[in-house]
């Protein structure tokens, strides 16, 4: 069975899939809507299928599926390492990309037939690993924004600008001892040595403007 919301790709598939003796299209759709409706009735053994579709993805349409469904693959310009992770998440055996040519898809389509897992271990792991990363990443920007007072933050956005330390407690009204002591502070809630790295942190972390 074959989904993509764009019928010129619908076709070039069904053609393709349609010359070879060992496979047969049972049915295509559009949408994520009729991909659930079509899949309850014509039972596919391989789902081909677009990850952005019109009214939603194709995660969701494997999500809509009486288990145990179809052999799911996606088929998608949507490279994204979360596209991919989402289509992982609801077992899908293979994600592939456009730009692939049909031979390639066919192949895939066929291996997926047969109960192979397309993704390659070591583009799992990669692809895994990236996702820790970014998680890692956002719980370390969650943790430094809320350590950071309202002064703090202010004192950040002003050495970012490239103020100096007198001339922030200009323009902030405060006694130059009172800022080295607060410039202290934010390098040790970045975990720096220099405003500069501070910057450079805060700037990685999503804080300041870069």
């Amino acid at each position: 069975m074959v989904v993509d919301d764009h019928q010129m790709i619908v076709q070039a598939l069904v053609l393709a899939l349609g010359r070879e003796p060992d496979m047969e299209v049972v049915g295509t759709a559009n949408t994520a809507r009729e991909a659930v409706t079509l899949a309850a009735e014509c039972s596919p053994d391989v789902l081909l299928i677009d990850y952005q579709l019109p009214d939603g993805t194709g995660a969701d349409v494997v999500r809509g599926l009486v288990r145990p469904g179809p052999r799911t693959v996606f088929l998608s310009a949507d490279g994204s390492d979360s596209a991919m992770l989402a289509a992982l998440e609801v077992g899908a055996c293979g994600y592939l990309l456009k730009s692939e040519p049909l031979d390639s898809l066919v192949a895939a389509v066929r291996r997926a037939g047969e109960g192979e897992i397309l993704l390659r271990a070591g583009e799992l792991v990669s692809l895994l690993g990236r996702e820790r990363e970014r998680e890692r990443e956002a719980a370390e920007r969650q943790r430094v924004a809320a350590s950071l007072t309202a002064r703090e933050r202010e004192i950040l956005d002003l050495m970012a600008q490239g103020l100096d330390n007198r001339a922030i407690a200009e323009a902030l009204h405060l006694a130059l001892a009172t800022i080295r002591w607060y410039v202290q502070i934010v390098l040790e809630k970045l975990g720096t040595h220099s405003k500069l790295s501070a910057v450079a942190r805060a700037a990685q972390l999503g804080l300041i403007e870069r």
